[in-house]
């Protein structure tokens, strides 16, 4: 059973006086709950924000219907995946309008997604439901899934 820090000092000697002197302020996480993070300064355009919406679901959708991942578009979608993750786990995330990027508004979004995509010639139409459900699940998770587990979370659904 791993003990403290200070405790498995005893058996390595010098190390974390020497992992201290190595180690910047800004990266000492010790004691932290998360690691710290940069306040977002920059508003987002509400158009960028559910562009980012539509363009995981339509990828995911992609993916779902043929069961492998798009390569043309999958860096475009981790992005946006990832983009909104992390807007959704920081407190200041702000639209330009002054909203605050929060889980009620992504999931209003996310409901509505429906009604900004094509009615009908995207790859994979028939999972858009399903789609729309993986983004909300990789995005309500407290860590940030990487993104190699993606297809392998999309072929549970």
């Amino acid at each position: 059973m791993a003990g403290s820090a200070e405790d498995m000092q005893g058996n390595m000697p010098g190390l974390l006086p020497a992992v201290d002197a190595q180690t910047p302020d800004c990266m000492d996480f010790r004691g932290a709950a998360h690691p710290p993070r940069q306040p977002t300064t920059t508003p987002v355009a509400r158009a960028t924000f559910l562009e980012r919406i539509d363009s995981c679901v339509r990828h995911f959708a992609a993916m779902l219907g043929s069961g492998e991942p798009d390569a043309d578009n999958a860096p475009a979608a981790e992005f946006a995946r990832v983009q909104l993750w992390l807007w959704l786990h920081d407190d200041d995330a702000a639209l330009d309008d002054g909203t605050p990027i929060d889980f009620a508004l992504f999931d209003a979004a996310i409901q509505r997604v429906g009604e900004r995509l094509p009615r009908r010639g995207l790859p994979g139409q028939e999972k858009l439901l399903q789609a729309a459900w993986l983004l909300a699940e990789l995005t309500h998770a407290r860590v940030l899934p990487d993104a190699a587990l993606v297809p392998a979370l999309a072929r549970t659904i």
